[in-house]
């Protein structure tokens, strides 16, 4: 019997998706200079089944224009195989797929739509405290920017964790994969704020399991506020304020280790006041 017959199309599958205008997945693994239009830009590579390569051309990465994709290398991504009549292109003239060098051409965008257009579809009840999964995609000092499903979602500060947190930018690696709750949204102005807090056991509950009044404890130093006091993280959202001690190491404090006595614990006021005893490590 002929071997011939059981060979399957490499191209098969993505050429299902494009007909169906299914949403795959895949990772960026080199960022490259091509010209699949005829004109060159930088394409992201992307990982595709039976051998082949998946080619997502600068524009039709994303709305946003990126100073630069190289970000993304290592990212897995959603995308449609290129639907050209949607960019007014004729399929004949411009083939999606290169047989000669397995190539596919792709579209981050497509997708993006698509997904924007089942996340607004939901109704207003199923919003409110949905749980989502989505991924880094900017930073500002006070907010982090997740995509969910190809819309843009902003996480506050206060929002991200329990305690302290003074900057956002670098909190979370660019493409990093984020588990929140949708706390507000917009439909109008398609703004949704979310919580990853939400989702975080409150640590100021069970303090006393972990706290007591006369024990040693260490920490790190978060914060040094002149005339008010040294501020201590003993752990995540549990900080303590302790005074200034007589005998203090020179120059930055902040992310020293510091061992204290706990003085005192009010529960309800999420405050605990310490006194530190002894900066260890520190030459005397």
């Amino acid at each position: 019997m002929n071997s011939e017959l059981f060979k399957v199309d490499p191209f098969l599958k993505y050429e299902k998706a494009l007909k169906w205008g299914e949403v795959l997945n895949g990772r960026i693994d080199s960022i490259e200079v091509h010209a699949p239009f005829g004109q060159q830009m930088s394409c992201a590579m992307v990982e595709l089944e039976n051998g082949l390569k998946g080619l997502i051309y600068e524009s039709e990465f994303d709305t946003h224009k990126y100073r630069s994709l190289v970000g993304f290398i290592d990212h897995t991504i959603d995308f449609n195989v290129l639907d050209v009549e949607k960019r007014g292109l004729d399929p004949a003239q411009h083939n999606v797929f290169d047989r000669e060098n397995k190539i596919v051409l792709l579209s981050r965008i497509q997708a993006l739509e698509v997904q924007r257009n089942d996340f607004w579809a939901l109704p207003d009840e199923q919003m409110v405290d949905r749980v989502v999964e989505g991924r880094v995609s900017g930073f500002q000092d006070k907010a982090l920017f997740i995509d969910v499903s190809g819309v843009t979602c902003r996480m506050r500060i206060q929002d991200y964790e329990y305690g302290w947190t003074d900057s956002m930018l670098k909190k979370l690696p660019l493409g990093a994969k984020v588990v929140a709750k949708i706390i507000s949204f917009n439909r109008k102005k398609q703004i949704v704020e979310l919580s990853r807090k939400e989702l975080l056991e409150d640590p100021w509950e069970n303090v006393h399991l972990h706290y007591g009044v006369g024990n040693f404890h260490t920490g790190v130093i978060t914060n040094v506020v002149p005339f008010v006091g040294i501020f201590i993280r003993l752990r995540a959202g549990i900080e303590t304020m302790a005074w200034f001690p007589k005998r203090m190491p020179e120059g930055n404090l902040v992310g020293k280790t510091v061992g204290v006595y706990i003085q005192s614990i009010k529960k309800e006021e999420r405050r605990i006041k310490s006194r530190i005893t002894n900066f260890p490590h520190e030459v005397y």
